[in-house]
């Protein structure tokens, strides 16, 4: 079986994405193809001028080959009775990214459901998001099954899981919120998951790499083109 890597790009919002996408065009031509997309549905407090925007981008990405997940719903926590003492320990490490670590059921699934209809907002031709991926990977014990049982693939910090339930050992390298002293350590390490002879790795990639770290993370990015590794989408899994 051909050994496979997934590329991951974070984050797009109705916020950024007039400076993320000719991003997003310049690393397809680095790589020779397209590759995944995580899209931040809420556009709550845009303009309609914008959203409108927002969504015909969305739908020429998805024309021209790019794969498109959920990242949750604003990729901000709210405060909410039922979040566990974890979860609110996660939000405080993330700086109130953990959007839905340690809720309940109720509030994990309402969550889940809030973000399933702003994504129905964006593609009202009934394009369905590939795969589905908790903001800063942080999650609840019910999120996974939850994600399923609506038809689609699940990630967490080290596994992503299809709806039928095949996992694949998946570690995961990226740059947000790393220190520039420890960029070399975390380039190391997304070298290190590249020249496993198992798993599946993962390169996520942030609006915030750019363009201060872009050579870095263009340098990786070759490294995994130049492995023994074939980019692949979460659909072909």
């Amino acid at each position: 079986m051909c050994k496979r890597f997934l590329l991951c790009f974070h984050d797009l919002s109705v916020w950024n994405f007039r400076t993320v996408v000719p991003v997003l065009g310049t690393l397809k031509d680095l790589c020779g193809r397209a590759f995944s997309v995580l899209v931040i549905p809420c556009t709550d407090g845009a303009d309609e001028r914008t959203v409108a925007e927002f969504r015909e981008a969305l739908h020429l990405l998805v024309a021209d080959g790019f794969e498109l997940s959920l990242h949750g719903y604003k990729h901000n926590a709210e405060f909410s009775q039922g979040r566990s003492y974890f979860g609110l320990m996660s939000m405080n490490l993330t700086g109130g990214e953990a959007e839905f670590a340690g809720l309940s059921e109720f509030e994990s699934g309402r969550l889940l459901r809030e973000a399933e209809s702003a994504w129905k907002q964006l593609f009202a031709g009934g394009e369905r998001p590939a795969a589905f991926i908790p903001p800063t990977w942080y999650s609840n014990r019910f999120l996974p099954h939850q994600v399923r049982n609506m038809g689609m693939l699940y990630e967490n910090r080290f596994m992503v899981v299809k709806a039928n339930g095949k996992r694949y050992f998946s570690p995961v390298t990226s740059f947000a919120g790393i220190p520039d002293a420890l960029m070399n350590t975390a380039f190391g390490f997304g070298k290190f998951i590249l020249d496993l002879p198992v798993g599946l790795p993962r390169i996520a990639l942030h609006p915030v790499d750019f363009p201060d770290r872009k050579a870095k993370v263009y340098d990786l990015v070759r490294a995994a083109l130049g492995s023994d590794r074939k980019l692949a989408l979460y659909s072909e899994l």
